[in-house]
């Protein structure tokens, strides 16, 4: 298991609270405590954006909204990508919004150099073999009427 499949297992602990067995309940119980830490560890990791980030996003920002094609109310038209599923705006006329953009990325080069090391270490951690020891429930101690779905999602915690 990778770091970042903790967040996956933790979400799939909060659909078994309606599972009936105090000893399966007890154990699904501690294990989201064990995950609820190492969530809150790895949140500590994660760095903050300097100021002068913040200051390079908001005049970024302002450039893209200069740059965008606007809707009837005057407001800027957004595309929305479905690989990833984040917004962006629909900019009229790219070379001409890169020819500006230009000397706001060479005033800011070195918190953007700064920012993708930070996000690379981090990935790099996402990436990397987890530590987590779950606590184990015995096969017997679950319910009658499990099914092949609910165990594979379980599975990390069967002894």
């Amino acid at each position: 298991m990778k770091n970042k499949d903790i967040f996956e297992i933790r979400e799939s602990l909060n659909n078994l609270g309606e599972i009936k067995g105090k000893t399966f309940a007890y154990t699904v119980l501690q294990n989201k405590e064990i995950l609820d830490k190492e969530i809150e560890t790895i949140g500590k990791l994660r760095v903050e954006p300097s100021q002068d980030f913040i200051n390079y996003e908001n005049e970024r920002q302002l450039l893209c909204i200069q740059h965008s094609e606007k809707n009837e109310n005057n407001e800027p038209v957004l595309t929305y990508n479905q690989q990833n599923g984040t917004q962006s705006f629909k900019i009229i006329d790219i070379e001409k919004f890169n020819e500006d953009y230009k000397p706001i990325h060479e005033k800011y080069e070195s918190v953007l150099n700064e920012k993708i090391a930070e996000e690379k270490e981090f990935e790099e951690f996402l990436n990397k073999d987890s530590d987590v020891v779950f606590k184990k429930v015995s096969i017997r101690d679950l319910p009658d009427d499990v099914t092949e779905s609910f165990l594979q999602k379980i599975r990390f915690m069967i002894s």
